[in-house]
Order: C-alpha cells, then structure tokens, then sequence
C-alpha cells in the first residue's frame, strides 16, 4: 500500500465564524422583544405583557397585566420564534444585524443550525444569565462570546452575512418587515391614562335625627374605570387597546344644623359579598369625602357622627349603567 503525503500548502482549514459583537447580540435581542411585543399589544393591547427570548426574574411589569403565556396566540409566537431559530439558527432580529445561533460542541467544529429542542432548552438556560445579569455580560470577556446558556446547551452566536442569491434576499425582505412592524407597533414611547366616571346612583336616606349637629345631604355610589394606555409609534384609535380597573367609591355630603365641634365622621359600608368596612373622617374638613370601597354593589351604608348614627341607606348600581 502506497501513502502519498499531502502537501500542507493545499490543505484546507475550516473557516472558523467570526464571534458576534455584545452590542449586536443586545440590538437583535431588542428588536425581537419589539417583534412580541407588537403581537402581545395586537391579541390584548395593553392588558397582556411582552414576552421575551431572554428572559429575566425581573419583568419589569405592571402586576395587573395578564402574563404571555395566557394567550395562545402569543405562546404560538414564542414557539414560531424559538423553532425557527432552531431549524436557520436566526430570528427576524438576528436576521438584520447578520447574527446566527450556531452549535459549538467542546469537541467539534463550530457550526450548523442549534436544532429545535437545543433553542428551546437555551431559552430556558437564559435564567441562569438573568442572575444579577451576569451570564448576559459574559459574552463581554468570554474568549468566544458566550453566554451561561450558551456553554450549557453548546452553542455560540456568530457573525453570518447572508445569503445573495434571490432566496437570501427575499428572506432578509421579509425579516426586515416584521422588525419594522414591529417597531412599529411593538416598542412604548410613553403612557396616558385617566379615571372616567362610569355610573352613579345615589342612595335614598333614611329619616334623620332633627337633633343631630349635622345633617348628611348626599351620599352617592360611583362607579369608576381607571384606564391606562401606552403611546406608540402607530397612533391607534379608540380605547380597544386599553387596560382597564373598575373601582367603587362612595362620597358623602354633608352639613352643620347649626354651631357645633367637629367631631368623628364614620361612614360603615357593607358591600354585597357581606364585606364591612369602616372609613372615618373628620367633619371639620367637609363638606364631602370620598371613600373608596372594595367590593360589589348593592352597599349598605351607616353614616354615624361621634358614635351617633345620623342616617342609613342601600346604593345600588344599575348592571352597565
């Protein structure tokens, strides 16, 4: 048998990928986070929060916002974006910054697309890295930009410029869109909101004492909606995106007889689900208060003045009234 030695001038060696910049990495990481938040904001508007493909244990979120993984459509996001970074290795983000996720075993050549179950196992690796953040600053001193993630489950983001051909170019088209739709619809400038009165009824009083220092006037039930709503770039129309709390509160008018010492005002309510409270204030500083109340409507309501129950009433509310 005859060994012919290659001559090392004709060898060829693998070209190894360009490791990607941290600054790269955190602008596809954003422009991804824009790319689900712009579909969380279209399924729930401003009542569901964004998720993210690098998660932390901060949200960085209202606790009244419903989480991501309560709606199917955003979860199936989720899902699309994660299978699609492991069949290509990219997502819309990475796509336009020129970032791929590509295997990197401890003993083999760097390369080749993560596959699905390695992405979705990242993902999830990414809570390690939300630790004090430190896993996701990593990449800034690891000799090839790794996260914790990305030493775990044996994969590295690399520079990968992208295809020329018509394929190449179409698929870069379309990620182009979907970040600025995105953009677009996605990432918060700023927040309005406001309270706006929904209904009220005001309460039929019982007979008060003619003796007593005060007389109570008025005692109304008020139903409020709290809403809030977050501006973005696309100036939508309506309230359909806004996240609403509706509150009860009750206000209660009243007046002097005639000369008297304030005293202790004490407003008892009684709410439909049998839940008591009692709000005081001080009569010196009327002639109205406002208490807000927890609870659903028909209230049950005792207004007493220095122990002295001056009058009672039951408010109720008509159903969307």
């Amino acid at each position: 048998m005859t060994v012919t030695d290659v001559d090392p001038s004709t060898r060829v060696t693998p070209r190894v990928p360009e490791v990607a910049s941290w600054g790269r990495r955190v602008i596809a990481a954003l422009l991804d986070g824009a790319v689900l938040g712009a579909v969380a904001w279209l399924v729930g508007g401003d009542r569901i929060a964004a998720p993210s493909l690098q998660p932390t244990f901060d949200t960085g979120t209202d606790a009244d916002l419903l989480p991501w993984t309560s709606s199917a459509v955003v979860v199936t996001a989720v899902v699309l974006m994660l299978v699609l970074q492991g069949l290509t290795g990219q997502t819309p983000g990475r796509r336009v910054v020129r970032l791929q996720v590509v295997r990197a075993p401890a003993d083999g050549p760097v390369g080749g697309q993560p596959g699905v179950l390695r992405s979705v196992v990242r993902c999830w690796a990414h809570l390690l890295d939300a630790i004090l953040l430190i896993g996701y600053l990593r990449p800034l001193w690891h000799p090839e930009g790794r996260t914790f993630a990305d030493s775990l489950v044996g994969t590295a983001v690399v520079l990968r410029p992208p295809r020329s051909d018509g394929l190449g170019r179409a698929v870069t088209a379309a990620a182009w869109v979907v970040i600025v739709v995105g953009l677009v619809l996605g990432v918060r400038l700023g927040d309005a909101g406001g309270v706006t009165r929904d209904s009220s009824a005001s309460c039929r009083l019982e007979t008060q004492d003619a003796d007593a220092p005060l007389r109570v006037d008025r005692v109304t039930l008020v139903r409020e909606i709290e809403w809030r709503q977050a501006q973005r770039l696309w100036p939508w129309q309506g309230d359909a995106r806004r996240a609403e709390t509706t509150r009860l509160a009750l206000e209660v008018a009243w007046r002097p007889t005639g000369p008297h010492e304030p005293g202790s005002l004490l407003v008892r309510t009684t709410t439909s689900d049998g839940a008591t409270v009692e709000n005081a204030a001080w009569s010196g500083d009327g002639p109205m208060t406002t208490f807000p109340l927890e609870g659903a409507a028909p209230v049950d309501v005792e207004v007493l003045f220095d122990g002295r129950t001056l009058t009672t009433c039951t408010a109720t509310l008509l159903t969307g009234g």
